[in-house]
């Protein structure tokens, strides 16, 4: 299965690709992590901060990623937080 990207159209429109709407088993980078300090403290001692890479082994409801050999689950409204491109 091909991980999705965004269309031309949708990238113009301003839409950005989250953790929560990426493809199982993608390879992403996070891009961007947005919502309240609190929530951007605590992913970032989690690891997950902008140019990181993480392999999504779950992108619905809590998703599962794995970085580095560890696995994380981030809850699903935290997920919708970050940011992601597909790496190539």
């Amino acid at each position: 299965m091909l991980p999705r990207r965004p269309t031309s159209d949708e990238a113009a429109a301003g839409n950005r690709l989250t953790l929560a709407e990426a493809e199982r088993y993608s390879r992403v980078r996070v891009t961007r992590v947005t919502g309240r300090p609190r929530l951007i403290q605590r992913l970032a001692a989690l690891g997950v901060v902008p140019g990181v890479m993480l392999t999504v082994l779950r992108p619905h409801g809590p998703a599962m990623v794995s970085m580095g050999g560890a696995r994380i689950a981030i809850g699903k409204s935290a997920a919708q937080s970050v940011e992601i491109e597909v790496a190539e």
